[in-house]
């Protein structure tokens, strides 16, 4: 029987993305069972798996794209040690495809005895290769984790399954390793609560006609040189530990007790989590009395509501809204174009303020597509009265962009980055030349 050429094509085309990564340009261990069987030349051969701590979690926290440069960035470096110290022999694969376990095979022909004790030379220096790409500040709270094991050729039992068992065997030690280290990292995290080590910067924020700064976002940092010093690290372990509650709320008050110095008349802006909005601190009929120590009042504050977590309950959501509405806050919505359900959040918030998330600012003077995206918030933001905010510029020509659009409010590392001052005013370089010769 022929099959027609299309459907061939098309299965072909399957096949190939069951068995081969698109991102990491790497195969499944899967497909390549006939080299694996040369490599144990009928005694042994190694593995060495190596896991990018915890898709679920960091992926929610960066977005897949992020995430996925990490591990296409993992696996030129090991496929690099590869070619440079092992001359090629070894075999670098992936457990599944668009998955953060490597899973690196080593001949028989290279493991000198004992050969455990070889193997785990190999494996600390694969571990080694990637620890020290991955230790950049790029993603905060990214780990690594190994487990290692060898794997005897038996002849009465099928190869295939002794290898998906290895696989099996050393992907549970290294989720081993890594439920040891978030157990460690629990305990810290609860030290660091406390001892209130949670501290407090601000970035201005800032009117783009003639860069007066309205308002700061305070944003927390945990102790300096830490795994715990950017938040993004700190929820991550928090939501692990559960701990979330008590974190959201000692970020609050940090960013309250820092904020004291604040020029008059400009507003605090504070990140919050949906589920944490019912805080008695905040929503009692003492919060007045409470913000009053710190020489606020509700009016002062900005609750910014991140749309990167998905509001489970909108009746008790609208109902705490309402409270918050009724006490004097004022709210936005942060990251707005990269959550769940911005529109349905809008409706029930009606926010002062919508921030245009990073991803929608970055490089939006070379880019129609944002330029018409950002132009239609600036309607959605007219047509419910709210002030819309552009954060995450960083050049001249993405700020010359957004005041061209008709964006009037801005932060980002081109108009000041987080400190604990409180600039008045906050011209870039360019505006600052340019008041200069007139």
């Amino acid at each position: 029987m022929e099959y027609p050429k299309k459907d061939l094509q098309t299965e072909l085309l399957s096949l190939k993305a069951s068995l081969y990564d698109s991102n990491t340009h790497l195969p499944v261990y899967s497909a390549c069972f006939d080299r694996l069987k040369q490599m144990a030349e009928d005694r042994f051969m190694g593995l060495v798996l190596l896991q990018i701590s915890d898709l679920e979690r960091l992926e929610s926290v960066f977005g897949f794209e992020r995430y996925e440069e990490v591990l296409k960035r993992a696996a030129f470096h090991l496929q690099d040690v590869n070619n440079r110290e092992f001359d090629g022999d070894l075999m670098v694969s992936q457990r599944g495809v668009f998955d953060d376990q490597f899973c690196l095979f080593v001949p028989f022909s290279i493991l000198s005895s004992p050969a455990l004790l070889s193997l785990e030379r190999i494996a600390k220096r694969l571990f080694k290769v990637l620890e020290s790409d991955l230790s950049s500040k790029e993603m905060p709270g990214l780990a690594l984790h190994m487990g290692y094991s060898i794997l005897h050729y038996n002849p009465f039992l099928r190869f295939e399954r002794l290898v998906h068992r290895i696989v099996e065997e050393t992907a549970g030690l290294a989720q081993h390793q890594q439920e040891t280290e978030l157990v460690l990292h629990e305990l810290e995290l609860r030290q660091l609560l406390a001892r209130r080590a949670i501290t407090a910067l601000y970035q201005p924020i800032v009117n783009l006609d003639d860069f007066s700064v309205i308002g700061y976002e305070g944003l927390a940092r945990g102790p300096a040189e830490t795994p715990y010093e950017w938040p993004e690290a700190l929820f991550t372990f928090a939501r692990q530990s559960k701990l979330n509650r008590e974190l959201d709320h000692q970020c609050k008050i940090a960013a309250l007790e820092g904020a004291r110095g604040r020029p008059a008349g400009t507003k605090l802006f504070i990140n919050t989590l949906p589920t944490t909005l019912d805080d008695p601190d905040f929503t009692s009929s003492e919060a007045g009395e409470m913000l009053g120590r710190f020489g606020l009042a509700p009016g002062d504050l900005v609750w910014e509501l991140t749309e990167r977590h998905a509001i489970e309950d909108y009746g008790a959501f609208q109902s705490t809204m309402k409270r918050y509405v009724d006490l004097g806050y004022n709210v936005a919505i942060d990251d707005l174009g990269t959550g769940y359900s911005s529109i349905q959040t809008i409706t029930h918030v009606r926010p002062l303020y919508l921030k245009i998330d990073i991803s929608l600012v970055s490089d939006i003077d070379t880019n129609l597509l944002k330029q018409e995206l950002v132009s239609s918030l600036l309607v959605l933001a007219g047509n419910i009265n709210a002030h819309l905010i552009a954060e995450g510029i960083e050049t001249q020509g993405e700020l010359d962009a957004l005041r061209s659009l008709g964006i009037h409010i801005g932060q980002g590392y081109l108009l000041g980055r987080p400190s604990t001052l409180f600039p008045e005013s906050a011209a870039p370089p360019a505006a600052r030349e340019v008041s200069k010769r007139g």
